[in-house]
């Protein structure tokens, strides 16, 4: 027998599905589920959601089913969903959920194998589940979910069936079986198993007694249902405790947005990787802000951190308050599972004022086998304590303690279907349940995980895959020799050894555009989450055992290799077509800004957004916005999965574009200030000219003295006044406009603007007032023209105006491409404008993007000669002018000497 380590806990009594089914209308009129459909919401009430699960459970008793039936469910997550879901546990039936996204493939062996006495399916899902059980030879009864008959012999709506309460229902057992799970599969038959109403409700009735959510709470829950965790943690607990559950209208990162804002939710049950794209969302517009907004909240964040970290004060709600009140007023909680939630996500959470809460289990566990509560129940870098009723121990541990954590009670299922030689595996001599995973215990009872005992890979919305069998499914393309599945960043990639004499039978002799499109072809078998996000090419044999299995341990670095010889075609070698759509607004800034976005991955039109970029679908919560944010367009989650190169996308926003008469920007399309906009350029008080010199003498003794300052080029700065004035300068930190400002001088400063992102600057009274005393005008990045309006005129005032054509900062140091942006601004110019470029240097070296605090570095900064714009006279369109203009700042000295 194992040498073990172990906590245990009590245990407690559970009941059935029925039983919380029944008590649902003892809640009355309370919304149970709000389902957001754009701006509006619908809803279901507690009574009604409880009578109507048991009058569907009595009218399909008349339709012939049973408790201990299988019932195929096959939707996506809606009210109607959850009806049937508890009307089937109320019956004492089986519910066998599909996943949404079930491939033909899947289906073809999961329908045989599920048993089902009938289904409940989508309108959309209604054909392809026809078509198996017409080649398959079954035969039972569908119901849909959702839609409207569109055809005569469709199958009936759930509402349409009709049943009598007065019939009497066979009893309920806790221990009988109320789902059947599949384990991720590919090919055969997938592992599944059976949990029981104890199961869950065991979970439920531990999570409740913590009072992890309360009546008061609105729960969003953007993960699907037929996983057990959702189910359990989001469905079933939310009811149970009274709370109002909120489904989104999808997993766009928009409309996960506006279910926040329009459900008034206080609570989101997700998955780390949901909360890491929010999280990256916020820092993203932080960064594009204008410089005092950053400084202000890295100073808050800060502060807020370390009081919260150390002195576990909470701060963030107080000193973010703007933020959360943009976000969601009521959100305290985010809860997560499915994945590990990286403890240093978790505290920059913490310090912008959300409570975290992050747990363990498996789907064999009911999903919850250990949680962080709150107070002194939770302790960051941890999954927390086992749950009420549940035991641990640790198998074989090490020097450190370390082992196979192993676990049994209440809510582990029993053992895997039809499978003895599986269970004989997973379960040890004397009963416990090899969870697969390596942790240990402390001696306050926290439980830490390190690795996995097997090779099977948990992606980081939870799902299991299995190397092996998804290898298998791509090494049936002729193109590929040999193909290895490893995980990054929770999510799968591939390292390929390409058959290059197959490959040279082809017309296509080049190899990776070959394997690109052999992945794309293979994966249509699998489902989205098998299938790789990345690939690489090896052109070496991948390392066996003498067994012939590979050696997964070396592959990862294998693949970093590999991939960091990856080339992408330069834009020299780009044809004519490709070369017009990169000059076409807003396609050629798209691509400049996703290039910067993902420098360390090959950016070129060809690059295939899920295998060369990893856009998986949670990455789209973070793109999306920015596209949506920085160039208005809007691109839906449904859309986006159609799209599989970079230049599909370009080309779909060139048609967005051309549709809404945003293409090419001319001057008397840009709309003049409003009176509230034209106040930001009136002449400054007397004390906001105070605070603007107060301010500037602070960061001239700041530049000179502490980083050198020393400047070059100065006799060829214009006169004050003489003519208006653009500076173009390059971006590579966020000192360059503390540098670049005493680099200009005080009196020039007085006759020039700079921009700042009116979503930050301008929300708060301190920070119009520092905009006021530095000359910085709000700029509404949702209208691609705002910036415009003002700098033109300023422009036509005769005054200055302060640009940075690449946008943002470059992540290398190096010069970028200048968006047309600068472009269409010249053009539009007044015809005696000049253009003066600077050139910074040392503030990359001393603040580079990946830094918080800088180093005294020492900087420089060099003006080229004005440039009338006569001399640019050869430029006839935004995107030439921008390129000439790069070429002049090219030209200047990059490094100090």
């Amino acid at each position: 027998m194992a040498k073990t380590s172990r906590q245990t806990a009590g245990g407690r009594k559970t009941d059935s599905l029925r039983t919380l089914v029944s008590s649902l209308p003892l809640h009355g009129g309370r919304t149970a589920i709000a389902a957001v459909q754009g701006e509006n919401v619908v809803s279901i009430s507690y009574a009604d959601l409880g009578e109507q699960a048991q009058a569907l459970a009595f009218a399909l008793k008349a339709e012939g089913l049973s408790a201990g039936d299988h019932v195929l469910l096959f939707g996506p997550n809606s009210i109607d969903w959850a009806v049937v879901r508890l009307a089937l546990g109320y019956l004492g039936a089986i519910t066998v959920a599909l996943d949404d996204l079930s491939s033909d493939a899947e289906l073809d062996v999961l329908i045989p194998d599920s048993e089902a006495s009938a289904a409940f399916v989508a309108d959309a899902h209604v054909s392809r589940v026809e078509a198996v059980l017409h080649g398959k030879e079954l035969s039972f009864p569908l119901y849909r979910l959702d839609g409207g008959r569109e055809r005569q012999d469709a199958p009936p709506h759930w509402q349409e069936l009709q049943g009598s309460a007065d019939s009497e229902l066979p009893p309920v057992n806790p221990d009988d079986p109320q789902m059947l799970v599949y384990t991720s599969g590919t090919t055969g038959t997938p592992k599944s198993f059976y949990l029981s109403h104890a199961n869950l409700l065991h979970n439920i009735h531990a999570l409740l007694e913590q009072q992890v959510v309360t009546p008061r709470d609105r729960v969003l829950l953007p993960l699907p249902l037929h996983h057990v965790y959702p189910l359990t943690i989001g469905l079933l607990t939310a009811l149970s405790g009274g709370s109002t559950l909120v489904l989104p209208e999808g997993v766009s990162g928009q409309q996960i947005l506006t279910a926040l804002r329009v459900g008034r939710v206080s609570a989101v049950v997700g998955v780390p990787k949901l909360y890491a794209a929010l999280y990256s969302g916020i820092r993203s517009r932080v960064e594009s802000a204008g410089l005092p907004a950053r400084l202000l909240f890295r100073l808050l964040f800060v502060l807020s951190y370390a009081m919260r970290r150390y002195a576990g004060l909470r701060l963030g709600r107080f000193l973010f308050r703007g933020l959360h009140r943009r976000l969601a007023p009521n959100l305290w909680l985010l809860a997560s599972g499915g994945a590990r939630f990286e403890p240093g996500l978790i505290w920059n959470l913490e310090a912008l004022g959300w409570d975290t809460r992050s747990g363990w289990g498996l789907a064999e566990t009911s999903s919850i086998l250990t949680n962080n509560g709150g107070g002194r129940d939770k302790k960051i870098g941890t999954e927390g304590r086992v749950l009420t009723g549940m035991e641990l121990r640790v198998a074989d541990p090490d020097a450190q303690r370390i082992g196979e954590l192993q676990a049994r009670g209440p809510a582990l299922f029993r053992g895997y279907r039809n499978n003895e030689a599986v269970n004989a595996e997973a379960f040890t001599e004397d009963g416990w349940f090899r969870t697969g995973d390596l942790g240990h215990v402390d001696r306050k009872g926290f439980v830490t995980i390190h690795g996995r005992v097997k090779e099977m890979i948990v992606l980081g919305g939870g799902k299991n895959v299995f190397p092996e069998e998804i290898e298998k499914v791509y090494a049936e393309h002729p193109a590929i020799e040999e193909i290895a599945v490893l995980e990054q960043n929770d999510a799968l990639v591939a390292l390929v050894v390409p058959n290059q004499t197959e490959i040279g039978r082809g017309n296509n002799l080049q190899i990776e555009q070959v394997i690109r499109i052999a992945l794309s072809e293979q994966g249509q078998a699998l489902a989205t989450y098998q299938r790789p996000t990345g690939f690489a090419i090896s052109r070496s044999a991948l390392p066996r055992t003498r067994l012939g299995k590979y050696q997964r341990f070396k592959l990862p670095e294998l693949y970093r290799q590999a991939k960091a010889g990856t080339a992408v075609r330069s834009e020299e070698e780009l044809d004519e077509a490709d070369q017009a759509l990169l000059n076409s607004p807003p396609a050629g800034e798209i691509f400049s800004y996703i290039k910067a976005r993902y420098a360390d991955r090959p950016v070129d039109l060809d690059s295939s957004l899920q295998l060369d970029l990893g856009i998986d679908s949670l990455e789209w919560v973070t793109l999306a916005l920015e596209l949506e944010r920085r160039f208005g367009f809007a691109l839906p989650y449904e859309e986006a999965t159609q799209i599989n190169s970079l230049r599909e996308l370009l080309q779909k926003s060139l048609e967005e574009a051309s549709g809404s008469g945003m293409g090419d920007v001319q001057r008397e399309m840009i709309a003049p200030l409003s009176e509230e906009e034209a106040r930001w350029l009136e002449p400054r008080r007397t004390y906001e000219r105070v605070l603007g010199a107060t301010f500037y003498a602070i960061d001239w003794l700041l530049m000179r003295g502490i980083f050198r300052l020393t400047v070059r080029g100065e006799e060829h700065l214009p006169p004050v006044g003489q003519k208006p004035t653009i500076y173009i300068a390059n971006h590579v930190s966020d000192l360059d406009p503390l540098a670049l400002a005493p680099a200009l001088g005080y009196r020039r400063l007085s006759h020039a603007w700079w921009s700042g992102d009116q979503g930050r600057l301008f929300d708060s009274g301190a920070g119009r007032l520092l905009a006021r005393a530095t000359r910085i005008f709000p700029v509404d990045e949702r209208r691609p023209t705002s910036a415009l309006s003002f700098a033109l005129e300023v422009l036509d005032r005769g005054e200055s105006v302060i640009w940075f054509p690449e946008s943002w900062r470059s992540p290398d140091g190096e010069l970028q491409k200048f968006l047309p942006g600068i472009g269409h601004l010249v053009l539009n110019a007044p015809a005696q404008v000049q253009v003066v470029p600077a050139r910074l240097a040392g503030t990359f070296e001393a603040l580079p993007r990946t830094r918080r605090w800088p180093r005294p570095k020492a900087l420089r900064v060099t003006f080229g000669t004005p440039i009338a714009k006569d001399r640019l006279a050869q430029a006839e369109t935004p995107a030439e002018m921008a390129e000439l203009l790069r070429g002049e700042m090219a030209i200047l000295p990059k490094k100090r000497r």
